[in-house]
């Protein structure tokens, strides 16, 4: 995703908005397929159904921790959701971050543009 340099004018509110939307889809097309991947996985490798597969991966993802896996004593299942946990969390500060940027970016350019424009050109 490009977008404007430091020397050209600060996008207008309606590209920022679609630049948010952008990002908001992306970001929930990665968490329904990170969820998806901890549902399949509980399925896999647990007696979960699928309802309470999608609720083990989501109270990870969500970093409100597990609820089955605590009371099971395969070891299998113990790992599956260390690594899941730590890989929940990793994408779940990752997304913050894409989420973020366009926000970020938008602010920079707003106080680099205040400044008067180009720096280059002052040195």
């Amino acid at each position: 995703m490009l977008w404007e340099h430091h020397t050209e004018p600060l996008a207008t509110r309606q590209v920022f908005i679609r630049r948010m939307g952008t990002q908001v889809v992306l970001v929930a097309g990665i968490v329904a397929v990170a969820l998806a991947i901890g549902t399949v996985g509980y399925i896999a490798i647990s007696d979960l159904d699928f309802v309470d597969s999608f609720l083990e991966a989501s109270m990870l993802m969500s970093g409100a921790g597990p609820l089955y896996t605590e009371r099971s004593s395969a070891n299998s299942l113990k790992l599956f959701s260390s690594l899941y946990a730590l890989f929940s969390t990793l994408l779940v500060v990752t997304m913050v971050g894409v989420l973020a940027a366009p926000l970020i970016h938008r602010v920079f350019h707003g106080l680099h543009a205040e400044r008067g424009g180009n720096r280059d050109e002052e040195l």
